[in-house]
């Protein structure tokens, strides 16, 4: 019993190193830029990572790398429009080349063109309130 013991303890010691290691080397940058799109309107009402449901009159965004709860600050370098949003879901890594989706009410805000994409920059404000 003893050595079965040990051995789970040395484990979950083992496991929680990992994950802090992990976390450690996926740091989000502090700037980015690339290209951003709006999240399909067919995603309404779907849970995010966060565990909230996503609501398209809100000011989230979803990213590969930034964690959920840091506030980023995104400019859209073609018009100089910028909105502060929450991250609050994860998307694959650059899916498809985007670096970020992001609510309908944001990409309003930021006057993106047709087919709901647009050129950023992304600048993360704080992750104080970030889920860790």
């Amino acid at each position: 019993m003893g050595k079965r013991f040990a051995f789970a303890i040395a484990i979950t010691l083992i496991s929680v190193l990992a994950m802090t290691l992990s976390q450690s080397f996926a740091a989000a940058p502090e700037t980015e830029t690339g290209e951003g799109a709006c999240y399909s309107r067919s995603l309404i009402g779907h849970r995010t990572s966060s565990g909230q449901r996503y609501d398209p009159k809100a000011l989230t965004a979803s990213h590969a790398t930034i964690p959920n709860g840091t506030r980023v600050k995104v400019t859209n370098v073609e018009n100089n429009r910028s909105v502060v949003v929450r991250i609050n879901d994860r998307m694959s890594a650059h899916a498809g080349g985007i670096i970020m989706d992001l609510s309908q009410h944001a990409c309003r805000e930021l006057k993106f063109g047709p087919g709901g994409k647009g050129k950023i920059k992304l600048e993360v404000l704080d992750s104080s309130t970030a889920a860790k």
